[in-house]
């Protein structure tokens, strides 16, 4: 109860704070989270039980990547070292969920599911023209290393 009341607390802060700049389009956590979920249940093929689960995870996970996206501002790669970290963290707690056969796709196709993350991200950001540092900007020669 503890974890979802600060874990509320945390998206809550990041939705008003990005609101409060004004020039950024608002990407709540859960919007993020479901949206990403929302994929690996497809490709995974989840049950609703793993389904739900790993609604949970992403919900945390990226109220964590958001949280750090917003206090480390500018210093790209301090992002990309705790944004690494956190995934790590989702990828233990995923091994839990996920059948053996399921997180060893999972596990393969992570960069995969990072850059649908990130581009989900941009694409939001872009429509409105906003301009914003995010844990998912990398130059087109460089390639996305999560883990």
């Amino acid at each position: 109860m503890k974890r979802l009341l600060v874990l509320t607390f945390a998206t809550l802060s990041i939705t008003f704070s990005a609101a409060a700049n004004g020039n950024e389009k608002v990407i709540t956590a859960e919007t993020r989270a479901n949206h990403l979920s929302d994929q690996m249940i497809r490709e995974l093929r989840l049950n609703n039980f793993q389904s739900n689960k790993i609604r949970e995870i992403n919900l945390e996970v990226v109220a964590k990547m958001m949280a750090v996206e917003a206090e480390y501002k500018g210093n790209q790669e301090l992002i990309e070292q705790k944004c690494k970290a956190i995934c790590a963290v989702r990828d233990q707690r995923l091994e839990n969920v996920l059948s053996t056969v399921q997180y060893n796709d999972y596990f393969g196709d992570r960069n995969y599911y990072s850059n649908y993350d990130k581009e989900y991200v941009a694409g939001i950001m872009n429509s409105n023209d906003a301009k914003g540092s995010l844990a998912n900007t990398t130059s087109e020669n460089e390639t996305l290393s999560v883990n």
